[in-house]
Formats: structure tokens, sequence, C-alpha cells
């Protein structure tokens, strides 16, 4: 049974330099790695850092899909560098490949490893009564949406549920009112090592779908020690110097936060309510004056996210004249590219998908939706130069994440882990 490893430490601690050693230092008779990352750059950091073995991205050529070329390097036993997109569309073959080629995954930040996808109020009937479907509850009491075996060759409106129930990748809400895309869990178990470097991963979706699966996991920290960097169990982690890191962010206080004082401000559907039309001008002149008149800022100093919206609607509603070219989406992660900019604005208030979050917990998963919350606002000032450990001056406007950031930089509450918690054990990989 494979533990996962949780490499949870904040930005800029050495993560992915660890990575890149321990590919390096591994024997290649002894060790085959798949390195998985958000962006494509970081695939052409690893192939130009690890210099051991030959790292291959796989590539759509001559009419074979990318998974397919996925497939044919794994079936050669080869250093496989890819990105969450193609992991994520991962079948029956790309684990038995895995399996019986000893492989070790290093995943860099966590994955979307569920989604909600589009029910219609009657698709559900319609696809019983056609005999398309049947529902599978395995021995955790999860249901399965099955497509049947006699029907593989019926084409319908319902393809889609058809493409993810073959793929044994389509479950079922407990109230029966929507369908969640799951990447199959057992995909983890057929590696010998898996590591995910990430931080704050009590509040990420990643590790209740491990909980609602059963997948066992330990965390780990990462340390530096005499230019050479080591894993160690968490509870023997450096405690992150919190007085430090704050006397490198000014937080924004004054007027300008106004606008963002009730809890759900700045919140998706607040956005996108057109009864806060002139709110969404007001947030818009706001940043344009902390931006401008309070910063001083520029297109190369400055970075701003909200959500997009439909057809990037509330993107270009609030986007300040003249920093058009500063906007990065609020998911960005795993780069370095914008480590040069320290005039920040996040202009949203995040919250789960209610239905996303609500599945968890009908199956028993609590989950904590400011850690999540707070998890991703760190994950996008982190792109910033505060990675650098250089000063940053940050416009949140939303109350509800301007306070759970300043608890963050005044307290350890978050990285204090759950009771059952695995925190005292090494890495799984005995060479380590």
């Amino acid at each position: 049974m494979t533990t996962v490893n949780i490499v949870d430490a904040p930005c800029g601690y050495g993560k992915t330099s660890w990575a890149i050693q321990y590919m390096n230092d591994m024997s290649i008779e002894s060790h085959k790695f798949i390195y998985v990352t958000p962006f494509l750059d970081e695939i052409t950091r690893v192939q130009q850092s690890v210099h051991s073995r030959k790292f291959f991205e796989p590539e759509s050529v001559q009419g074979d899909t990318k998974l397919n070329d996925l497939h044919r390097l794994l079936g050669q036993g080869k250093d496989i560098a890819t990105t969450h997109a193609l992991f994520k569309t991962a079948n029956a073959e790309t684990r038995d490949l895995i399996r019986s080629n000893n492989y070790t995954l290093i995943l860099d930040e966590v994955m979307n490893v569920i989604e909600q996808i589009p029910l219609k109020k009657d698709d559900l009937e319609s696809m019983l009564n056609l005999g398309l479907i049947e529902y599978e509850v395995n021995d955790k009491g999860l249901t399965y949406i099955k497509w049947k075996q006699d029907r593989l060759n019926h084409e319908s409106q319902f393809d889609i549920f058809k493409r993810y129930a073959i793929g044994n990748n389509l479950m079922l809400c407990a109230d029966k009112t929507a369908l969640m895309w799951n990447l199959p869990c057992d995909i983890f178990k057929m590696f010998n090592h898996v590591f995910i470097m990430t931080y704050l991963f009590k509040g990420q979706f990643q590790r209740y779908y491990y909980d609602l699966h059963g997948i066992e996991y330990r965390y780990l920290s990462v340390t530096k020690v005499d230019q050479e960097y080591r894993l160690l169990p968490y509870d023997n982690r450096e405690v992150h110097d919190k007085q430090q890191l704050r006397s490198l962010i000014t937080i924004y206080e004054g007027k300008l936060n106004d606008i963002g004082d009730s809890r759900n401000a700045l919140s998706k559907s607040w956005l996108e309510n057109s009864k806060n039309k002139d709110l969404v001008t007001k947030l818009k002149t706001n940043t344009f004056s902390f931006l401008r008149n309070h910063c001083k800022a520029n297109n190369s100093t400055a970075l701003w996210t909200t959500v997009k919206g439909n057809k990037e609607m509330i993107q270009r509603k609030l986007t300040p004249k003249g920093y058009k070219n500063s906007f990065i989406p609020l998911t960005e992660r795993a780069t370095n590219v914008h480590k040069d900019k320290y005039h920040l604005a996040y202009l949203v208030n995040r919250f789960m998908n209610p239905i996303e979050k609500g599945f968890f917990q009908q199956n028993g998963v609590q989950v904590d939706e400011d850690t999540w919350a707070l998890s991703e606002l760190i994950q996008w000032v982190w792109r910033s130069s505060i990675r650098d450990c250089k000063p940053i001056v940050i416009y949140i406007p939303s109350k509800r994440m301007r306070d759970l950031f300043k608890q963050y930089l005044s307290s350890d509450k978050f990285e204090t882990l759950p009771e059952e918690a695995v925190t005292d054990q090494p890495p799984s990989d005995w060479n380590l």
C-alpha cells in the first residue's frame, strides 16, 4: 500500500530544488520518475536541471495523442516530465504501465482531482430509462456511474457522461443532484513512491479526496543543510519566521477597503450579481487609485487578479486603466516569471464551489474552507517578489480575505495539523 509523501513547506523553502537533487542523485537502475507540473516552462526547468537522466515530454505526433505518446514512453521505462492537464487524462492502460515499470511520482502542487460535471434535471432519469447506466456502490459507500457494457456503441447526447463513466471517473453526489468527475484514486497506488510538493495541504481539495478514498499520507517538510536539501518529518520542520515575513509585507489599510466589509463581498457570485454593478465599478476605481496614486505602480511592478467570469466579463469590467497587462489568473502557481512584481491587488473573496464542498461533506469528509481560501491567496501572492524575500505592498479589499492573511502572518494556526495527521515519520524511500 503506497503512503503518499506530502512535502508541505512554504514557498521558497526549496521543495523543487530538493526534487531536482533527488532525481539527480538516484540511480537510473533503481528509480524511474514521472514529474508532473502545472506549467510547460517547469518541464523545461527539470529537463535542463536534471543531468543524470534524460526527461521526455509526451508529444502529439503523427496523429497520435499526447496520451498515446505517454503510454509509449511509459512502456519504454523513460523518465517523463508532463503537465497536470495530461496526467488528469490517465486511464486504465496508464495505470497498468505505471505499476509494471516501478515509477516514482513527483507532483508539483496539488491537482484538480474532482470537478463538477454539468447535469440537467432529467439527465440521470433519462439515462437510466434508456438502460445506458447503472449505479455501483463501492465498499466505502461511494456511488459511481457505470456505463453498461452492452451499450458502449450507443451514441447519444449523453456521450460526455459515457466517456467519464467508462474511465471509472464519474461519481454521484449523495443527494443525486450533481455528478463529479473524479481522478481514479488507484493511480496513486500504482507508484513505488509518491511525493506531492505543496503548502497548507490540510486545506486542499486533494487532501479531502484522499480522505474520501482512504488514501494514506504522511506530512514531511524540507530543509537545507550544507548546500544539500533534505526531507524530514513534519514535526521536525523549521518553523516559519513570520516576524521577518511581516516586515516584508505591507497590507493596505484605508478607505479603499470599505467596499469589502461584508462577509460575501467580492465573492464570485457578488461580482456576477447585476445588483452590484455600481460597486464593481467602484472596485475598479479603487484598484486604479491604489496602484497609480498609492503605489505609483506601472506594468513592470504591478500584479492584480480576480475571477475571469463568463467570457472574461468580470476581468474586463475590473481592469484598471493602464494595467491590462498586469493581470494574472488567481490560480497561477508553480512559476517564477512574476518574481519582479511588488505592487499587488487581490480583488476576490475565495469560496469553494458549493456543490464540490457539499460532495465531500455528504460523504463524511469535513472541509476547512478558510484554510483553502488562504492557501489560494498565498499561492498567488508568492508569485511576486516576496518569494525572493523582497518587500511587497498588497491591496486586499475583501475583509474576510484580509483578516485571514493577517491571522496567517501573526500565528501558526494554519500550519497546525489535525491530531490524526501522520507527522513523525520519515519519507517512504529508504534512499532518503
